[in-house]
């Protein structure tokens, strides 16, 4: 039987929660959704006026420790060291006619403008889910950028802005503890 792993900090709750904090502060409805599903030309609709939508994970590796092992009431149990993500969030305005999505799209970039951190502090569900803080940074495109991103969508240019989540971190370690080396033994060749 493979031993339990315990995780923090996982990507769905990430979002979920910005997705719940802007339904509970902006008047326009959000959704979590692959936009490429609603913009590629399909007839499907969706009730929400905004939809976040995952574009890109990046790892940190600036950040990246070298512990294989962590002390916990002095056991040792093995672990891989914390991986530290970026997720990049694209929040489309959707199906308000282009009017409204621009003023929908105005609202969410005011709200993150007013509140880029979000800390477990001040929000109890972020510390729930693990997570002690989280930074929306707005990402500027260039236009070559923005039809690659579009392009790889599938679908059509929709009033839409990218922000850079800052950092995610996924941590596990197993639950079984390993013994510590207590000794060492050396055994020394004579050369004859």
């Amino acid at each position: 039987m493979l031993p339990k792993i315990a995780n923090t900090k996982m990507l769905y709750p990430a979002i979920e929660n910005v997705h719940r904090i802007l339904n509970n502060t902006i008047d326009p409805a959000v959704a979590i959704a692959n936009v490429a599903e609603f913009t590629g030309g399909s007839e499907e609709q969706h009730d929400a006026d905004i939809l976040i939508s995952l574009v890109n994970i990046e790892e940190v590796r600036l950040a990246r420790e070298q512990r294989y092992v962590v002390k916990i009431d002095d056991e040792l149990y093995p672990k891989n060291p914390a991986v530290h993500l970026d997720l990049w969030l694209l929040f489309t305005a959707y199906g308000a006619g282009y009017e409204n999505n621009i003023r929908n799209l105005q609202e969410v970039i005011a709200f993150f403008q007013k509140q880029p951190v979000f800390r477990a502090s001040e929000i109890a569900e972020l510390a729930d889910d693990g997570i002690e803080r989280l930074t929306l940074e707005l990402v500027t495109l260039a236009f070559e950028q923005l039809q690659q991103l579009w392009s790889m969508l599938g679908g059509k240019y929709q009033p839409s802005v990218l922000y850079k989540m800052r950092m995610l971190t996924i941590d596990s370690r197993q639950e079984q503890p390993v013994a510590p080396i207590v000794e060492v033994e050396t055994i020394l060749k004579r050369k004859n």
